[in-house]
């Protein structure tokens, strides 16, 4: 095991600016302080056989959850936590509904989300909360204001063996909140969470979102996912660990 630790360090000192490649399918551009993860639209929405497609999460990895996902990351969950870590981000708490119903918010960072795609040889690059609605009442996941924040997804132990939630969920960046846990443990899910917190319980009474025809691109279309740091300051010349460093590591 090589702990991400590591290279965050090295890149702290080796490439403070400008852009960097760390892990496959992801870039952390310096300069615009953000990351940028490529990967690809999963479902379709335009299909006369598959027209309503429930959406729960924004990105998924894996393939776990790419038939209620906005877009598929080629990442590993780990690699985009690690990438955020690069930035000099400290991880918040994932959010979480707790078996009395109560919901946490996930705290961290505030990120911006968008995509960046073609349409008929044009680029496009829009926010992909757009492609969210409620058919039936016309109501608009924009119209919640989603703030999303890098809240850092738990780790479990199974049988000796360490996992990412975020990673074994394939759950990136969530819409809806998928983290459980009482007064003594919560066990977060989402690497990046949203808020306001959406319980993926359709009997919740909580809106059932779904994509929009009229807006999401059509399937396989290719995708780059930008996670940017909204309203903070640059980080400082690195001296020592950056902050974060050791929390995961990856082979």
């Amino acid at each position: 095991m090589i702990a991400i630790a590591l290279a965050i360090a090295a890149a702290a000192f080796i490439q403070p600016e400008g852009r960097a490649e760390p892990f496959p399918g992801v870039t952390v551009d310096y300069d615009t302080r953000s990351i940028e993860l490529t990967g690809f639209v999963p479902i379709d929405a335009h299909s006369p056989d598959t027209p309503d497609v429930i959406v729960e999460l924004v990105a998924e990895t894996g393939g776990v959850r790419d038939h209620e996902a906005l877009v598929r990351i080629d990442a590993e969950a780990r690699h985009v936590h690690a990438a955020l870590l690069l930035l000099g981000l400290e991880p918040g708490s994932p959010g979480a509904i707790l078996n009395d119903g109560t919901r946490l918010e996930p705290t961290g960072p505030e990120l911006t989300v968008s995509v960046r795609y073609e349409r008929d040889g044009e680029p496009i690059d829009e926010s992909p909360v757009e492609w969210v609605h409620v058919p039936d009442s016309g109501s608009r996941l924009s119209d919640t204001d989603p703030v999303f924040r890098f809240a850092g997804s738990s780790e479990r132990e199974f049988d000796g063996t360490t996992y990412y939630m975020a990673q074994a969920e394939g759950a990136v960046v969530g819409l809806s909140t998928f983290g459980v846990g009482d007064n003594e443990r919560v066990i977060g899910i989402e690497t990046v969470g949203m808020t306001p917190v959406f319980n993926p319980d359709v009997a919740s009474g909580d809106p059932v979102w779904m994509a929009d025809a009229d807006h999401i691109p059509v399937f396989e279309t290719a995708v780059t996912l930008v996670l940017s740091v909204q309203n903070e300051p640059k980080p400082k010349e690195a001296v020592s660990d950056p902050p974060g460093a050791g929390s995961i590591e990856a082979e």
